[in-house]
């Protein structure tokens, strides 16, 4: 079978656990040569797994191809960096996920300012600058598909976290139409609801039962494959939710796949 992502070099920011490690390994299953680009190079906390190591070697033990490369969105000089390594590596860079991004606790009146002020810094000034930092060799190549992760949290915009997401699906869309000309795809995502990743045990209250509707990750990641094979001439910016994308550019059996697998609201959500 044809590797959908065959010979893409394909950056995945936030990587090193949750939905960037899934769809890292997604890409590595497609034959894309992943980078796997995160600050977690060790394990400091049991409850919150995954390095940037360990998801390439999930990725190079299903098949694929991955390279590790220590980046921390929130200073500019760690993003430049790692986009040289990544030229200096493999030549070139064909896909760009922006996928890093924190959370704090606490309301907007209530949240303390250092801690906006870092929200702010990687979900948006991070995707902001990974995005600038990979631009100049999609320019040369005259092709490039960058693909924002936002969230249902932008739908509402009725929390600090919502307000990154929200500035992202701006700029996604803002971008779109300065790039689209130069051959460059941006478009966002997000999934439809919460997927079950370490993050999210991390922060469930301890002795709360897991919960049993949540869609599954293959749909999510099936969404994020099927978007990095798009150009700007085919789907460009856009903002959609993983449901959305497997409706809109899926195949026919991929959407009956998914239908049947996934809980009532994700099929809703579909033609949503």
């Amino acid at each position: 079978m044809t590797k959908r992502l065959e010979g893409k070099v394909a950056i995945i920011t936030g990587a090193s656990r949750g939905l960037g490690q899934y769809c890292a390994l997604g890409y590595g299953r497609e034959g894309a040569t992943v980078v796997v680009a995160a600050r977690t190079e060790a394990v400091a906390d049991p409850r919150l797994p995954g390095t940037i190591h360990e998801t390439v070697r999930l990725i190079e033990q299903a098949g694929g191809q991955a390279f590790a490369v220590p980046c921390n969105v929130a200073n500019a000089e760690s993003v430049e960096k790692m986009a040289q390594t990544v030229l200096d590596k493999f030549g070139r860079i064909d896909i760009l996920m922006t996928n890093a991004a924190v959370q704090p606790t606490g309301g907007i009146a209530v949240i303390k300012p250092k801690s906006w002020e870092l929200e702010f810094n990687i979900n948006v000034h991070g995707a902001f600058r990974s995005i600038r930092a990979v631009l100049p060799a999609m320019r040369a190549q005259k092709s490039g598909n960058i693909i924002n992760i936002t969230s249902i949290a932008a739908e509402r915009a009725a929390s600090h976290y919502g307000a990154t997401k929200l500035a992202i699906e701006a700029m996604t869309r803002g971008l779109a139409g300065e790039l689209k000309d130069e051959g460059i795809a941006v478009n966002a995502m997000k999934p439809v609801s919460a997927i079950e990743t370490p993050g999210l045990l991390y922060g469930r209250a301890e002795g709360r039962p897991a919960r049993t509707d949540l869609p599954k990750p293959d749909s999510y990641v099936e969404a994020a494959i099927l978007l990095a094979m798009q150009t700007a001439a085919t789907f460009t910016g856009q903002v959609m939710n993983d449901a959305q994308l497997i409706a809109r550019l899926g195949a026919a059996d991929t959407q009956a796949r998914f239908r049947k697998e996934n809980p009532e609201p994700w099929v809703k959500a579909m033609t949503a």
